[in-house]
């Protein structure tokens, strides 16, 4: 079982975003993507998603077309936290919360708002539920949008169908305690039947956190593999052009930039 993606191309304006690029998502793991600015990196997590429209190749849910999925079952199976927050009404945190569950259409039924503190509470938020979510700052609605997800790939125990997070910068507005929580949260999560993909700007932080890291550079993937066989000194220095320096202790590895 996978999210798989086989050889896609995308093209927006006669411009090539991404070039033949395959990738796999596999349950219980983390796959971080990285790679400069412009790279394709957002694109390769919308395409993978379901949600492109100029694209090309296959991607498969589970050995099943993508596009055969149907809306609510591709709701379940899978969700998106992208980097740009597209809410201009003036909903609560705890209405954003249950914008995510889709396992009943209930609403605010008992289980619903159980589940939705519990997991609230897990990702630290509980004293935001409250909260106008367009006052909050940058970093509260990352934490917010987070939570969001994975209420809404909540299942009970029992369920063992396997599920995707797509995860585009999750820690780029938050302080370094709130993003250490974020990941290893990430992480937690992918160990419950999830897969996860992850696109993170931090080499040190993708390093740490990944299972599998997927290198791109102008819509090409450059290097796919463990984290120590992708963060190689002089791949890393080509693709991102500058002098980068890679050390290895305690089978940890530190990257360097200067």
């Amino acid at each position: 079982m996978a999210l798989v993606a086989e050889n896609l191309e995308v093209i927006r304006k006669d411009k090539l975003i991404l070039d033949g690029v395959s990738i796999s998502v596999f349950p219980g793991e983390v796959t971080a993507v990285i790679g400069p600015n412009g790279a394709g990196k957002s694109t390769l997590l919308t395409a993978i998603s379901g949600v492109e429209k100029n694209l090309t190749g296959l991607v498969t849910l589970d050995g099943v077309d993508i596009k055969k999925v149907s809306p609510v079952e591709l709701a379940r199976r899978r969700a998106v936290m992208a980097q740009e927050n597209s809410i201009v009404f003036d909903f609560s945190v705890e209405e954003i919360l249950l914008m995510g569950w889709i396992r009943d259409a209930f609403g605010r039924s008992p289980l619903a708002m159980e589940k939705i503190v519990q997991i609230a509470n897990s990702c630290g938020i509980t004293e935001l539920l409250s909260r106008s979510f367009l006052t909050l700052s940058g970093g509260e609605k990352q934490r917010v949008q987070f939570c969001r997800a994975l209420v809404q790939l909540w299942r009970p125990q029992e369920d063992k169908t396997s599920r995707y997070l797509l995860l585009d910068e999750p820690s780029a507005s938050l302080d370094v305690s709130y993003e250490l929580s974020l990941l290893k949260l990430m992480v937690e999560t992918s160990r419950r039947d999830t897969g996860v993909l992850v696109i993170l700007h931090d080499l040190n932080l993708a390093s740490y956190f990944a299972d599998s890291i997927c290198l791109v550079n102008q819509g090409k993937i450059e290097a796919y593999g463990k984290p120590h066989e992708v963060m190689e000194p002089k791949l890393l220095t080509d693709v991102y052009r500058s002098p980068i320096r890679v050390e290895r202790q305690n089978d940890r590895l530190y990257i360097y930039t200067y």
